[in-house]
């Protein structure tokens, strides 16, 4: 039983371990990029449900190692990464379905890169025309054709 229990772990840290090595590798590589880590992080934990929780913690640093650093206002993506990490546990907990988790993470991000605009425009900031590629890909992603069905695209996470 033990060595069931050790190689159970050992398989979930292994999963991860790809996810964190992408990501290690990106400021180094510039081949490596968030779509790459994202994809690690849908490999590793394939059930949105059941795994709800590590695949969120996962997506939560792709995000923060990738995104974070290079906006102007970091806040923004630690408040849409707070409320990703609460659906997670709700979901895994089964008191929100994947549906209701969708919706409410692509309406969170749309007002948060809306706000995030706002706040560029009132700063004048060249940032938005200017953004590493992960950044655009952040603000792109989480659509409302993500609220459906389907919401395991590269653009949905």
């Amino acid at each position: 039983m033990r060595a069931a229990a050790v190689a159970i772990l050992s398989g979930l840290l292994a999963g991860c371990g790809g996810a964190r090595q992408a990501l290690q590798n990106e400021s180094e590589d510039p081949s490596i990029s968030l779509t790459d880590a994202l994809a690690d992080c849908r490999n590793a934990f394939p059930d949105q449900i059941m795994q709800a929780v590590r695949r969120a913690d996962c997506i939560v640093k792709a995000t923060e190692l990738s995104v974070r650093p290079s906006l102007q206002f970091p806040e923004l993506i630690d408040r849409e990464n707070a409320l990703r990490k609460t659906l997670a546990v709700q979901v895994e907990a089964g008191k929100v379905s994947l549906l209701e988790r969708n919706d409410q993470i692509a309406k969170a991000h749309m007002a948060i890169v809306a706000e995030e605009a706002e706040r560029l425009k009132a700063s004048r900031s060249e940032e938005q025309g200017n953004s590493p590629a992960a950044v655009v890909q952040w603000r792109v992603s989480n659509s409302n054709a993500c609220a459906g069905l389907g919401g395991n695209s590269p653009n949905c996470f």
